[in-house]
């Protein structure tokens, strides 16, 4: 049931990293959020293009310096939707790695744990309690991150920065989810089905790392995309309320 999780996660990743990027770009000033989410734009084009290199997608236009999500514009590939999905869900890796790649760099300056659910029976009981595992353990990160960081270490004020900027820089287009949800949702049921049908990958151990870590990183993009856009919604919602109040009464006058 891993991998069932695994797809509700990373979903839920897309969702949060695009609307929170979303109201960044709207009440965030251009320039300032330019300059903070610059090296996730650039590995979030960078992303794109390789993955349309390898899939033989001809690309028309490339900027590696937005933020807005429209850096890369490209041909129709030569396998539709299956071409599409890749090329789309590129960021996502591509960010995750980063995050893994500036995690290692710094000596993994904070340690979360990477168990995942192994033998969840597949009912509706077995898909709430899968859920329930997915939020608990997203729960978990959560205070095992707040735990461990200590705004006096650099490195774990470098790694915030870079967990920050590459978890709302996943953020896709939005025409891109007509790929990337029916994409994941049949990638991780063939997955789960050979499992089922007795070619178990996680036997290999290669296969059962990669599933641990991209368990890992989905548990923690939730945590902070989640915290991320929690305190936005709260500052917009200050914010509106001073302008409603004091801004009307500026006006009378």
């Amino acid at each position: 049931m891993i991998y069932f999780s695994l797809a509700i996660g990373i979903i839920l990743v897309l969702f949060l990293s695009f609307a929170t990027n979303e109201l960044w770009v709207k009440y965030i000033n251009n320039k300032f959020l330019k300059g903070f989410l610059l090296p996730g734009a650039i590995v979030h084009e960078l992303s794109h293009a390789l993955l349309c290199l390898i899939t033989g997608t001809t690309i028309s236009e490339l900027n590696l310096f937005r933020t807005d999500n429209t850096g890369i514009k490209y041909d129709k590939p030569k396998i539709p939707f299956v071409f599409d999905f890749i090329i789309t869900s590129a960021p996502l890796f591509g960010c995750a790695f980063s995050i893994l790649l500036i995690s290692g760099i710094l000596s993994n300056p904070i340690r979360v744990n990477n168990a995942f659910p192994e033998k969840i029976p597949l009912s509706f009981n077995g898909l709430f309690n899968l859920i329930r595992y997915l939020l608990d353990s997203v729960w978990i990160t959560f205070h095992s991150f707040r735990s461990q960081f200590h705004i006096e270490e650099v490195r774990h004020v470098l790694f915030l920065f870079a967990i920050i900027v590459f978890t709302v820089s996943m953020s896709p287009h939005k025409q891109d989810f007509k790929y990337l949800i029916p994409g994941f949702a049949i990638l991780f049921a063939i997955l789960f089905f050979l499992e089922k049908f007795g070619v178990s990958l996680l036997k290999n151990s290669w296969w059962s790392y990669f599933i641990k870590e991209l368990w890992t990183i989905t548990t923690l993009s939730i945590s902070v995309l989640a915290t991320l856009l929690f305190f936005t919604l709260i500052i917009m919602g200050f914010i509106k309320g001073y302008r409603l109040t004091f801004g009307q009464k500026g006006s009378n006058k």
